[in-house]
């Protein structure tokens, strides 16, 4: 399969299944797998926002950038699907690592440390 199919095939299919193919992904490959018996780290899916900050008329400024993780379904109360397709409307933050999330639904595992995550 060439690189250019798989990149347009992950482009074209909805955000929630893309997140769910990331996920499946994320928790088998590890970056700098050598290191682990002393140094902790694997991939985790993130969104990078930043807003205008100005209003028309002025220069445009935009603000500082925030990363916020994208927390996985929580399969025990969402044991089937990818959720609504809302976008990343529900915020919320890591009970265990105090990671800020989001997710399309109410109840996610932390992609950082497995913890839970409650959105809103």
């Amino acid at each position: 399969m060439r690189r250019e199919d798989i990149s347009e095939y992950l482009r074209a299919i909805p955000d929630e299944e893309f997140l769910v193919i990331l996920e499946q992904v994320f928790r088998a490959k590890q970056p700098n797998p050598e290191e682990s018996p002393y140094n902790r780290n694997h991939y985790f899916r993130g969104i990078a926002e930043s807003r205008l900050e100005s209003t028309p008329g002025e220069p445009e400024t935009w603000g500082p950038w925030s990363v916020e993780a994208v927390a996985y379904i929580n399969r025990v109360v969402y044991p089937e699907g990818t959720g609504p397709d809302w976008g990343f409307c529900q915020f919320g933050t890591c009970t265990v690592c105090g990671t800020k999330a989001r997710s399309n639904v109410k109840s996610g595992v932390c992609p950082i440390c497995g913890g839970e995550v409650e959105l809103s």
